[in-house]
């Protein structure tokens, strides 16, 4: 014993330690536990460090008093090997900041050789009593939460942290305190969970939701569900099945003690390790909600003629309420246990996206659940700079961007379509895209293959194939967002005429510049049309989806701009048809007209261009001189319009917005009927002694001078047409949906 402390080292089995003793014979402590005065285990890293995730941060100094820093130099073995970017000519960090860094060379780099590289490095002559070299951003306590750097907690311990004296006790909280579990949450934890003993019935439905088109909007792909779903049944089947009292019991009070327990994991996880930490004997009542979340969500795109449901003897409207629930109480034992991770987010995004559907965007409690998605996704600090590290790993900080993108968008679509001031902002978050990986790229735990695929992306990150994935969309979608944005504020702000028209060139020169920055393959699609028979329902969903986004912003900036600048409608007509042709052609594919995705396409834009169309083709109608050539083709403009409002008759039951289709269904009905309808005979008897008609240029629409005709706001309303209206047409996108809600189906009774 005494020639083993003379040697200054001892040698742990289960990882190749190396821990000094002191003079006083007893063992070094690291330097995080040294300055903070407590019990090390004198590990590499050790217990403390890997609880408050500051590995990076945990070392050995060789003598903390007289001697400068040095970095540890041996490191745990079996280590896995992962691809992290703590170098710049690295292949991942290539895209950190979404530019090129230069080299097209690949650069594979493990954690372990990272950490004898930083190692490497050689310290300058420093005082002993100086403060460790590091850089404040990493160790800045909002960084990683939602402590920013206005908050009391920051303020005491910035300095602190900069001259090197340690705040122990100020730091953010990165565990959550158990407590006694209630009785009551244990035993609705076994009603959730008497919904997983029909194990073939939720296989099958989540291999069919896979198979449907619906599956590509989802964050958690295939690769994380099946091993959820496998590891699950592995360790818990039989009680699941058997559902004996008990057991069940015993698996509530499991599940409720390991969602109370923070994930464990830093840059070396990779994402079998992750996947696995929240499933098997660590399963957590996020997962049993994402379970739940997807099945509803397969019920909630499929029909009831659907087989699966003869199959297993479900009716689809009870498994759909039942999914729900299921998830809605499995997300409050998250909420109750302090649970605030990825996989929490996830099934809240999850739900929120059902919610949206069933009860409809204009509904209170959709409102709500959005909420509560954006807080959570401020309050894990998702808004700020992600990034791989020595806490996060690499495939981690590129799904925390593409979720922090997705609730983005649902955000201000939202936002749009009530015509409410968004609750996140592209002015607070840093909307750093993701790399266009697929899938099984992302998740190889091979670096080689890692680095290749990311080799393979251009210069913004898109992939060379000249595919249109689901992260394809979320990298070109956000900037369409953004603008979007900026419409928003525009029709929601105090602005003059003349910098509504300026702020609005402002927009249309960063929509083209955006435009420019995405692949060739995405700018086909800016005026072109895409084809409906050669191409796979998905690819035609993407493109169709991908098309959408800048379209909506085109109509709804024109809007504004007649609303507020009294420009013309040519530019709204224009947007309004192209939406609609859009509509129409894509019915014509039965796998498309059955989507949920579609459906909402349907109701939601078809249903604002269609009523823009129709109010436009009755104004045109009563021009007091027809056009000799009118933008609205008058036949084909009612023959879509009979069209259109024949689908919308033909909408799912469950769609929550059916009710606001209806009404729209209605108008556009009522402005056909006054259309087609024989003139009366006093009506005759006008024309029949009027001058002869002379036709007009069709720069009666692009000539503000002329076009004001029609009125200050642009629009020429008879009054049998505007009786019982509270709003006009041409307001903003919530004034339309309002005026459309408040119509009286009495009214419309010629």
């Amino acid at each position: 014993m005494g020639s083993s402390r003379r040697s200054g080292r001892v040698q742990r089995t289960d990882q190749v330690l190396i821990a000094r003793y002191r003079r006083n014979h007893k063992m070094q402590s690291c330097e995080p536990c040294r300055k903070s005065k407590v019990a090390c285990d004198h590990r590499i890293p050790c217990g403390r460090c890997i609880r408050r995730r500051c590995v990076d941060e945990c070392h050995y100094h060789p003598n903390p008093l007289t001697r400068h820093r040095q970095e540890a130099t041996t490191t745990a073995t079996a280590i896995p090997n992962v691809l992290t970017p703590p170098q710049p000519s690295s292949a991942v960090s290539r895209f950190s900041n979404g530019q090129d860094r230069g080299g097209d060379e690949t650069e594979i780099v493990t954690f372990s050789q990272w950490y004898n590289h930083r190692a490497s490095f050689a310290l300058p002559h420093r005082a002993g009593s100086a403060p460790p070299l590091s850089d404040f951003s990493e160790t800045w306590p909002g960084k990683h939460g939602f402590l920013g750097f206005t908050s009391h907690t920051s303020i005491m311990i910035e300095e602190l942290t900069r001259l090197g004296i340690t705040s122990s006790g100020l730091e953010p909280a990165t565990a959550v305190h158990k407590k006694p579990i209630p009785c009551e949450r244990i035993a609705s934890g076994c009603r959730a969970l008497s919904f997983l003993h029909n194990r073939a019935m939720i296989d099958r439905g989540i291999d069919l939701f896979f198979q449907s088109i619906e599956c590509i909007h989802i964050h958690c792909g295939e690769f994380i569900v099946r091993q959820w779903l496998s590891q699950m049944w592995f360790a818990h089947g039989e009680v699941l099945l058997n559902q004996n009292p008990e057991q069940i019991r015993r698996l509530s009070h499991l599940l409720c003690e390991n969602t109370a327990t923070p994930q464990v994991f830093d840059g070396r996880t990779t994402a079998s390790q992750w996947i696995c930490s929240a499933t098997g004997e660590h399963i957590r009542w996020g997962v049993i909600a994402m379970i739940a979340n997807y099945l509803a969500t397969y019920a909630m795109v499929t029909n009831s003629s659907d087989p699966f449901f003869q199959e297993f003897n479900v009716d689809r409207k009870s498994l759909l309420d039942d999914m729900t629930e299921v998830s809605d109480v499995s997300l409050r034992f998250c909420r109750e246990s302090g649970a605030l991770d990825d996989i929490f987010i996830c099934a809240l995004l999850e739900h929120y996206n059902i919610t949206k559907y069933t009860k409809g965007e204009a509904c209170y409690t959709t409102y709500c659940i959005g909420a509560e998605v954006n807080s959570a996704l401020i309050a894990m600090g998702l808004h700020q700079e992600i990034k791989a590290d020595g806490q996060v790993p690499f495939f981690l900080a590129e799904l925390r961007k593409r979720l922090r993108a997705m609730i983005y968008i649902a955000e201000i679509s939202i936002a749009t379509f009530l015509g409410r001031p968004p609750r996140l902002s592209h002015r607070y978050m840093n909307l750093d895209p993701p790399l266009d990986l697929t899938d099984p790229q992302l998740f190889s735990e091979d670096p080689q293959e890692l680095a290749v695929a990311i080799a393979h992306l251009d210069e913004q990150g898109f992939n060379r194939d000249g595919d249109i994935g689901h992260v394809s969309w979320i990298k070109s979608s956000i900037g369409f967002m953004t603008r979007r944005e900026d419409i928003l504020e525009l029709s929601l702000g105090n602005f003059t005429s003349d910098e509504v028209r300026e702020n609005a060139d402002i927009i249309q020169r960063k929509t083209e510049a955006h435009w420019g920055a995405l692949p060739q393959v995405l700018l086909n699609l800016k005026g072109g049309e895409f084809g409906l028979e050669t191409q796979k329902v998905i690819e035609l969903h993407f493109q169709n989806v991908f098309r959408q986004g800048p379209q909506v912003n085109s109509l709804l900036l024109h809007r504004v701009l007649m609303h507020k600048a009294g420009t013309g409608p040519v530019g709204l007509i224009i947007t309004a048809q192209t939406i609609l042709s859009d509509v129409m052609r894509l019915y014509k594919r039965v796998e498309m007209s059955a989507a949920t995705s579609f459906i909402y396409f349907l109701a939601v834009h078809g249903l604002r261009s269609a009523v823009i169309l129709a109010v436009e083709l009755l104004k045109q109608e009563q021009l007091p001189v027809y056009l000799n050539e009118p933008l609205l083709p008058r036949s084909r403009t009612i023959q879509d319009l009979c069209i259109f409002t024949d689908k919308l008759s033909d909408l799912d039951p469950m769609f929550g917005d059916k009710e606001l289709c209806e009404k729209g269904r209605k108008l556009i009905s009522r402005v056909l009927d006054k259309i087609l309808s024989l003139p009366k005979t006093v009506d005759r008897n006008c024309h029949g002694s009027s001058a002869p008609i002379q036709q007009l240029d069709t720069s009666v629409f692009t000539n503000n001078t002329i076009y004001n005709a029609y009125g200050s706001d642009g629009y020429l309303m008879t009054d049998d047409f505007s009786h019982g209206m509270s709003a006009p047409v041409s307001g903003p996108d919530h004034a339309f949906r309002l005026w459309l809600e408040n119509i009286d189906g009495q009214d419309w009774i010629l």
